[in-house]
């Protein structure tokens, strides 16, 4: 709906109504009587203006009710959009700890492997690996 003014009919007529005759209420009496047709034509022009007002009022309100509509939700979709910023600071620096995990895993797994290939070096040829030299026919000692 959008709101409009009074038409340019209800200005004129408002306009070329005499003063005195603007000045009474709908229901006075005037010279002619109250079944005269300028009365009665003043009598709609009023409860046209009543119907108008109340319209332009009805109008208004509801203009009010969607301005704190769309408050409430400016405001909710300001919410939402910090929480999803939060999110995704928090995603990013959570995914960058379970890199440094995974990477310290790998490095202690490798170094897990080297301490026992090395211990199984030492076992099988000795602490100086003598037992381990190559003999000169290219095999190892038995």
């Amino acid at each position: 709906q959008t709101l409009r003014a009074p038409g340019p009919a209800l200005a004129a007529f408002v306009s070329a109504t005499p003063p005195s005759a603007r000045t009474k209420s709908p229901g006075e009496s005037s010279p002619g009587g109250p079944l005269d047709p300028a009365m009665d034509s003043i009598t709609r022009v009023h409860e046209d203006l009543r119907e108008a007002t109340d319209m332009m009022r009805e109008n208004l309100a509801q203009v009010v009710d969607r301005g704190e509509h769309l408050e409430l939700l400016v405001d909710k979709s300001d919410g939402i959009s910090n929480q999803a910023r939060q999110f995704q600071k928090q995603s990013t620096g959570l995914r960058k700890a379970m890199w440094w995990k995974n990477v310290r895993s790998m490095l202690t797994l490798a170094g897990s492997l080297v301490v026992l290939l090395m211990l199984v070096l030492v076992w099988r040829c000795g602490f100086s690996l003598s037992h381990c030299k190559s003999s000169p026919t290219g095999g190892a000692a038995a």
